[in-house]
């Protein structure tokens, strides 16, 4: 028991020295280790880069959500113009005179 508890003791110092790579033989494993290293560290680069997609994929979709209901607004407003138009322009072949307002409503005080 004495021995495995030394092992133990041996190990942790040789981790804290940096040493311990070498006394489990593995350095012949260097370069294995190293692509196991690159291989981590494109792992964590292209998940930042994925994480950065979806923000600026969510920034996007909200654009995308107001640029919608601003074209809604126009198309109705475009819509409500077309059908003044329509209408001043049936008067107008009908021979009447009154026409769309040119200038805003005024308000009648009673007495």
């Amino acid at each position: 028991m004495k021995k495995v508890w030394l092992a133990i003791k041996n190990s942790f110092k040789a981790l804290r020295n940096g040493e311990f790579l070498l006394r489990i033989r593995a350095d012949k494993y260097y370069l294995h280790i190293m692509y196991l290293f690159l291989l981590m560290w494109l792992s964590i680069l292209l998940s930042l880069r994925v994480d950065k997609t979806l923000a600026a994929a969510g920034r996007n979709k909200a654009e995308i959500e107001q640029l919608r209901i601003l074209h809604s607004q126009k198309e109705a407003e475009l819509v409500r113009l077309q059908s003044a138009s329509e209408l001043d322009r049936r008067l107008g072949k009908m021979g009447s005179k009154v026409t769309m307002p040119t200038e805003p409503a005024k308000l009648l005080k009673k007495k």
